[in-house]
Parts: C-alpha cells; structure tokens; sequence
C-alpha cells in the first residue's frame, strides 16, 4: 500500500467516477468512496478481497445497479488502475425508441390514406356512394390520428425544452368535462359516458385548454380500453385533500398488472394485453397528462386490478380550487 502514490489517491477521491486500484495478483489495494458506496460497503472491508468479487473477467463493461458502466484499465509498473465511467445507454434506448416508434405509428396512418386515396382515384367511377363515404371516412380518422401524434410530439417538445405557459383561470371542472364527453361520443357511440359531480364542488384554478387536453386523453383511454359497451365514469368531488378537487375516471376494462403501474406515465411505454394490442397509441398521452398536471400543482393516482373481469382502472387527479388566496398566489408567482 505503500507504493501507492499520495497524490493519486488525492486525486481519486475527489473523483465521481469509481476508480479501484490492484496488485498484479488481482488482490484490490485500494478503492475510491465512489466505488464503495456503488456497492454500499466500507472501503477498508474491499482492500485484500479478489477483483473479479466485483467486476467481471475479460469484459469491458459491468451492469451495477441499472447503470451500465464502462471499465477502462490503466497499468504502471505496481499496479492496475480500473476506472468505471457510465455508458449513457438510457438516452441511447429513449432515442431508439423514440425512432422505431414515431416511425410506426407516421407510417401506419400514412398507409391507409395513401392506399384509400389511390382506390378511390383509379376506381372512382365504379365505387357507390356508400363505399366512397366509408374510404372518406377511414382518410378523415386516420388524418386526425396523424394530428393527434403530432400534438403529442410538440406536446412532449416544450416538455423538454421549456415549461409551457400556463395560462391560470377559474374553471367549472363539470363543464369543461361535459364538453369533451360530447367530443368523445362520436367516436365511441358503444361506450357511454356518465357524469357524475358532488354537490358545492368549486371551481379548479387551471389552463382552461391544457385541462381539456388532460381530460380528452384520459377519458379517451378509458373508452379505448374498456371492453365493449363498457361504462366510462367520471366523479368530480372535494378532495380529501383541502383546497383541491378530486376528478376520477374509471372503465371497465383488463385492467393493470401491480409491477406495470410505475411504468404507465413512462415516454412510449404501452402495457401488452389484448386490449391495447387492438388499439392505436404511442404511448406519450399518460406522459403529458402527468407532466401538465404537475405543472398546474395538481397530482395523479392509479389504482387497477387485474383480478376480477371488468374490474379496470381508476385514474384520479387532483387540482387545486380556484380560491381567492390561490389566485392571487398564482398572479405574484407569474409576475
């Protein structure tokens, strides 16, 4: 140990990134606190012990703790020099995700419309009004699924780079939902939506669109993912939070498996069932829906059980009252 030079060890300590030193019997003399606290132990219980106890033999990466770690050796005429520095595998993944997704979910709806289009522009004189009206319809669905991607991509753009502007107004949460559940009719005329809000439930203090927009991928969810003609309910009452307004929206459908509920608000994160498999998504709404919440002081729960058939999901979101004291906190806050 000796040998080991003071000023080195200076250095190290100051270090980030793991660094482990050993003799040329592979017996470590020497580890740095960042590598003793990777693995949670004291670094004079490391020195004497076997390096491959911790790193693997001829590889020149380790997996430890979810992170991916590069090793990098160095060797003077005492010892061997292991530096572990992380290997950004995770933005790697996101943006390979990112990819592979966006790319399928452009490519699928780009299809349809260029396919109907082409039929209806080769055959237009043999097609009957009804088939003509279906083709439209089918361009007309797939065009909005083609917006509602892009909405969500610019969505997920401001998330990174900046906050939204947030524009603060007092907002009846029955309305605004009544409102999107006659948006959402169309579109699912097998699923009803029922309404159901609690007397004196005041008024929520948020971004009168960015709400909408939270309610529209929420209860568009549920119906998605109910099975046929299955219930979709929201209940609108006092939180048992004070000063906040609790908004639940529960279907009917295969419901969540218990480790898959942290991974729901996740980017591109869609959970396999029968149900989804038979749906079109890119798994960006939850995302948005969490970050704008937040965003507006507001918080959401899931609660799902996959035991009983029809059981489902509740998703319930709270948001603050459009109190006089919140609203001019808001407006010193904006100043």
């Amino acid at each position: 140990m000796e040998k080991l030079q003071i000023d080195f060890k200076k250095i190290v300590e100051k270090l980030d990134s793991p660094v482990l030193a050993v003799d040329y019997d592979n017996q470590i003399v020497y580890a740095n606190k960042s590598f003793c606290s990777m693995f949670n132990t004291n670094c004079e219980m490391i020195a004497g012990k076997n390096l491959y106890d911790f790193l693997p033999e001829n590889k020149d990466t380790v997996v430890i703790k979810e992170y991916t770690y590069k090793i990098t050796k160095y060797d003077d005429e005492y010892y061997s020099y292991y530096y572990l520095t992380v290997v950004d595998s995770q933005m790697e993944k996101i943006y390979s995700d990112f990819i592979s997704t966006v790319s399928h979910e452009l490519r699928t709806p780009l299809t349809s419309i260029r396919g109907f289009a082409d039929t209806m522009l080769m055959s237009f004189d043999k097609l009957d009004k009804t088939q003509i009206q279906k083709f439209l319809t089918i361009i007309k669905e797939q065009s909005n699924r083609l917006i509602k991607l892009v909405e969500n991509l610019l969505s997920i753009s401001k998330i990174q780079v900046q906050h939204s502007n947030l524009v603060f107004k007092s907002v009846n949460a029955k309305s605004q939902i009544e409102q999107v559940a006659d948006i959402l009719k169309n579109q699912y005329p097998a699923h009803p939506f029922e309404i159901k809000c609690a007397a004196d439930v005041p008024n929520i203090l948020v971004d009168e669109s960015k709400f909408q927009q939270i309610m529209i991928n929420l209860m568009d969810n549920a119906a998605k993912y109910s099975y046929e003609k299955g219930v979709v309910t929201i209940e609108i009452s006092n939180a048992n939070k004070e000063n906040f307004v609790s908004i639940k929206v529960k279907d009917h459908g295969v419901g969540i498996e218990p480790e898959n509920l942290g991974r729901i608000f996740e980017k591109f994160t869609r959970i396999e069932n029968h149900l989804t498999r038979k749906t079109q998504g890119s798994g960006l709404g939850l995302y948005i829906v969490k970050d704008l919440i937040e965003k507006m002081g507001g918080q959401i729960f899931v609660e799902s059980s996959t035991e009983l058939p029809n059981s489902g999901s509740v998703f319930e979101i709270l948001l603050p009252v459009a109190s006089y004291t919140s609203q001019s906190k808001k407006k010193l806050e904006d100043r």
